[in-house]
């Protein structure tokens, strides 16, 4: 009994013992006001839904394009392993389990307005973390994953292989296009403006469509 007990102590410290290994090596070698920008990355990647979207503020703070794409998959990696093994423990833990709660509700909203989400499961999660939408990290995934039946370690290795691609996929386009603005100014803040205009056009449209249900 203690020793089950012993293990379940371990899977839920070692996702965030193997955290604080890759941030006591990042000590070493980053310069101090490198590392003091990682430990605000790692945070705010952690607590807010900004998503991937954090990964072109941190090679605009100077870090190299797979610097920023390792640690946000990562952070991606650490999660899904914790939630793999703890998942039941969450929704009894006094914040975190009404959180989880809230995070099921949003799920189950986001497959009332894309049921397709629901018949193409696992093609469809992978697709879900590779891309850079708000939110879709390593919680999500997981949440997602569970609630449509897959199981666990599958999810664990949708997110493992759909992080990679995401984070490294965005981090190398982010430092291209900041080539691009040093070397062509004009041209780079053209292609920033037109995926700008992208995005709040989709956001929009969503929105319209959304209304249209309701």
């Amino acid at each position: 009994m203690e020793r089950a007990d012993e293990y379940e102590i371990i899977r839920v410290i070692l996702p965030f013992i193997l955290l604080l290994i890759y941030i006591a090596v990042s000590s070493l070698l980053l310069p101090p006001v490198l590392f003091v920008a990682l430990l605000s990355i790692i945070i705010t990647y952690i607590l807010s839904p900004v998503g991937r979207w954090i990964i072109p503020m941190a090679i605009a703070l100077g870090f190299p394009w797979w610097y920023a794409g390792l640690t946000i998959w990562l952070l991606d990696i650490l999660g899904a392993l914790f939630m793999a093994w703890n998942f039941g423990y969450l929704f009894s833990l006094p914040r975190l389990g009404p959180f989880v709660e809230r995070v099921i509700q949003r799920i189950e909203d986001i497959l009332g307005t894309h049921p397709w989400l629901e018949r193409f499961t696992e093609a469809a999660l992978l697709l879900y973390v590779t891309l850079p939408i708000q939110g879709a990290g390593a919680l999500m995934g997981s949440v997602i994953g569970r609630f449509l039946g897959i199981d666990p370690w599958r999810v664990f290795l949708i997110i493992v292989i759909g992080s990679l691609a995401g984070s490294f996929g965005m981090a190398l386009g982010s430092d291209a296009l900041r080539l691009l603005l040093i070397g062509n100014i004009v041209l780079g803040i053209a292609i920033i403006i037109i995926l700008a205009g992208i995005m709040i056009a989709g956001y929009l449209s969503l929105r319209a469509i959304r209304r249209r249900r309701l």
